[in-house]
């Protein structure tokens, strides 16, 4: 079970990763959600312990198989949700 803060990063690093092939810079992530490099370096210490991440110092961060299959299904999930108060309430 990942917490909403968790999502957005595997979200964030999702999207980032389509852009960067190499490795997302913890920089790129912070600016995308607009918060401090160190609080990334935080959670994706965190994202790496639960086996969704590899972070390698100064390479940049990776979604493992397992990462991309959960960041895949908050997308799927966050564009239902879009298409459902869109088709309710305009």
């Amino acid at each position: 079970m990942f917490s909403p803060s968790e999502e957005n990063y595997l979200k964030a690093i999702f999207h980032l990763s389509t852009v960067d092939k190499s490795g997302v810079s913890t920089n790129s992530i912070a600016a995308k959600l607009e918060t401090k490099p160190s609080s990334v370096t935080d959670m994706i210490k965190k994202l790496s312990d639960k086996e969704v991440v590899i972070y390698r110092k100064y390479h940049g961060v990776k979604l493992t198989e397992k990462g991309k299959k959960i960041a895949a299904n908050v997308v799927r999930k966050h564009r239902l949700w879009e298409v459902f108060l869109v088709d309710k309430l305009n």
